[in-house]
């Protein structure tokens, strides 16, 4: 543990904590059940394959394979290499459907495909029909609804386009090997009558920076999730995300301005009529380079989900000790929340989500006593996690 009462990482709380210790705690612990650890490291069992073009046989590279359930609910995805081969966490044993979808070309879906619970002795061989579509056209179809032009689109697709091998990367770093971190996670302490906040910092192996859940469930409920009537996990557009269709199926591409030259912002904002939890926010590029650097992301609507799954066990706190409190609206700045991501590159054709910072949600209150009985305005407030990835540690 790190950090004194004299020190800048410590503040005195300005909120009545009174009686929600133990909700606050347990909201700590599920950060901590979040963050990385060795003994949460993913299977290792993993269902590849290598797709080639029909009739020619040639690799196809750059395409997202999606494992679908049969009702068509996205299990996992990644991206093909330069030799065709593709990955998966194995799933659990069942029928399911193989969906290769590429940029420019036509997608293509299997008939059903069993899966055992050990993996297949021998690669999956999924030979696809390779037709294209021409890409400005598709474009327009499908982003009509963004409050861009058709070249502004298409300038911000190509823009889009130029990172996404990397991109694609940051979502396979299990191929690398596994990575020492250091995770930092909030802390907090009783002393002289008022909280006092730190942070303790663990080195961890893992084999991933970053957990979240599938590009399929971002796309189809959003960027937080609930867990129970008193926690909510919050995930983050890593590079699973940034490459799966859904992204740019739910969200809007558009340039953005630069202070450094040789720099070019790709700002995202969710679809008009999204109703979960989203995002929006910048992924910074090296033009140069064509490499990512930084996304810089902010969650947006979040009263709806606040209101739905953490308000009720609030109010049913105070009720219990309070007659008759007048509850006044959820003072939330969704400014506060949110985060960024740095990219690293650890091989020649291999980068990682080395620095991440996440502001997630948690729910206090404010009390006023006064001559009309108690109010109480409850207060979203942030919880940090933050990590820095410190090597590469090989098999």
């Amino acid at each position: 543990m790190t950090g004194d009462p004299s020190s800048p990482a410590w503040t005195s709380n300005a909120f009545d904590y009174a009686r929600i210790g133990a909700a606050l705690a347990a909201s700590f612990a599920a950060l901590a059940l979040l963050a990385p650890t060795v003994a949460a490291q993913e299977s290792s069992a993993r269902l590849t394959g290598i797709l080639v073009s029909e009739g020619s046989g040639a690799p196809v590279d750059g395409a997202v394979v999606s494992l679908d359930g049969l009702d068509g609910v996205v299990v996992w995805e990644t991206l093909s290499n330069a030799s065709g081969a593709f990955n998966l966490p194995l799933p659990p044993a069942g029928t399911y459907r193989l969906r290769v979808a590429r940029i420019g070309y036509d997608s293509w879906t299997s008939g059903p495909v069993r899966i055992d619970s050990a993996p297949p002795s021998r690669p999956l061989r999924l030979e696809v029909p390779v037709r294209p579509i021409p890409l400005p056209e598709l474009i327009v179809t499908e982003q009509n609804d963004c409050p861009t032009t058709p070249a502004e689109r298409q300038r911000a697709f190509e823009l889009y386009e130029s990172v996404l091998p990397i991109l694609a990367s940051v979502s396979n770093t299990e191929d690398v090997g596994h990575l020492r971190m250091r995770i930092v996670r909030p802390i907090r302490e009783w002393r002289r009558g008022q909280f006092l906040y730190g942070y303790d910092t663990t080195a961890v192996v893992q084999s991933r920076s970053l957990y979240n859940a599938s590009p399929g469930y971002l796309a189809t409920h959003g960027y937080a999730e609930a867990i129970n009537d008193t926690l909510t996990t919050f995930y983050v557009p890593d590079g699973d995300a940034l490459v799966s269709p859904g992204f740019l199926a739910t969200h809007c591409l558009r340039m953005t301005e630069a202070e450094d030259e040789g720099t070019a912002g790709l700002a995202f904002d969710p679809r008009p009529g999204r109703e979960v939890v989203d995002v929006s926010g910048i992924l910074w590029i090296d033009t140069t380079a064509n490499e990512p650097r930084e996304l810089e992301f902010q969650y947006i609507s979040m009263r709806p989900f606040l209101r739905r799954h953490l308000e009720p066990s609030l109010r049913a706190d105070i009720q219990s000790r309070f007659q008759r409190p007048r509850f006044a609206r959820t003072r939330i700045v969704e400014s506060l929340f949110g985060g960024w991501l740095r990219f690293g590159m650890i091989a020649s054709d291999r980068w990682v989500i080395e620095d991440w910072r996440i502001n997630r949600p948690i729910l206090l209150y404010e009390l006023a006593t006064g001559v009309m009985g108690t109010s109480v305005m409850p207060v979203a407030v942030p919880v940090t996690t933050s990590g820095k990835v410190l090597s590469v540690v090989p098999r």
